[in-house]
């Protein structure tokens, strides 16, 4: 029994106990009808403390103290302004993602394409819960581009098998657990044919190297599009046209928005810059017209 459903049996009992002192001190005769209405009162009062004491407890049964209080975070998580914050911030996410699929759906139309996201977290019953990046990118594609496969990060290479014998060595501190671009290359491996890779998320390090020529034998001969992740790194890449299409942030952006625009590209223009993949098209100064010559 919790500490309320206490507190009502508590009241009951004592109501009750008042009622049997005054019934055994005045009894029935001399009862006043003012003594009548106080005895109507206090069992009207054990009577509902007795009903709240069952509630609460019956209540209790099925909603344990944490659960309650799990209960209440969520309710207040729900409706605080931290909660309009991360929803803000998907809406962005979705928005640039849906930008970058429009472009790539205008350049890299009928090109088969492998998408490389975050892992989707699944609640109880298998539902996939939302992942506005890769939400907003398939929205963007408009099925222009033949999605051949979807992979998900986080799984490194299986360590090789020790020597019989042998024990694996106490790591101090911690242990890094950074993917590499083999790590990469194992996952396209087995995605089949594909002429593109849009990441949704930041690729190893070592995928480029200083040319701007892609180090795994999977991205051989394919072309890469950045949603998130890009870096100098890749400047030499996306010259050549290997990065056909990157997504970065604006130079001293601000994230103080309190809401979206409704048009995609306005959104975009507040945040963020798409990086066109191919050699640079430099504009030539204007420069002032020559004034005619007097003869």
């Amino acid at each position: 029994m919790n500490s309320i459903s206490f507190l009502f049996l508590l009241l009951a009992i004592v109501a009750t106990a008042v009622n049997i002192f005054l019934f055994a001190h005045y009894g029935v005769d001399g009862f006043r009808p003012s003594g009548l209405a106080l005895r109507a009162i206090l069992l009207l009062v054990a009577i509902v403390g007795i009903v709240m004491a069952l509630r609460y407890r019956s209540y209790d049964a099925f909603r344990n103290p944490k659960q309650r209080l799990a209960n209440w975070l969520r309710q207040w998580s729900f409706e605080s302004d931290k909660f309009d914050a991360i929803h803000l911030e998907w809406a962005y996410q979705r928005m640039q993602a849906r930008v970058m699929g429009r472009y790539l759906a205008d350049k890299q139309a009928g090109k088969r394409c492998v998408i490389l996201r975050e892992p989707i977290m699944k609640d109880v019953a298998g539902k996939e819960s939302v992942n506005p990046a890769f939400d907003g990118l398939v929205e963007g594609l408009d099925k222009k581009l033949e999605i051949v496969k979807v992979l998900e990060i986080g799984v490194l290479k299986k360590p090789e098998p020790l020597p019989e014998g042998e024990e694996e060595p106490v790591v101090t501190g911690l242990k890094d657990e950074t993917w590499t671009a083999a790590d990469l290359d194992e996952l396209l491996a087995d995605a089949g044919e594909f002429d593109l890779l849009i990441s949704c998320v930041p690729l190893p390090a070592d995928v480029v190297d200083k040319s701007g020529r892609f180090t795994m034998p999977s991205l051989a001969g394919r072309k890469l599009a950045l949603l998130g992740g890009y870096s100098k790194e890749y400047d030499r890449a996306l010259e050549d046209g290997a990065v056909v299409a990157a997504v970065t942030f604006k130079p001293n952006c601000r994230f103080d928005e309190k809401d979206i625009p409704e048009d995609d590209q306005k959104a975009f223009e507040k945040r963020y810059l798409l990086l066109e993949g191919g050699p640079r098209v430099e504009t030539p100064p204007e420069l002032p017209p020559v004034p005619p010559t007097v003869e």
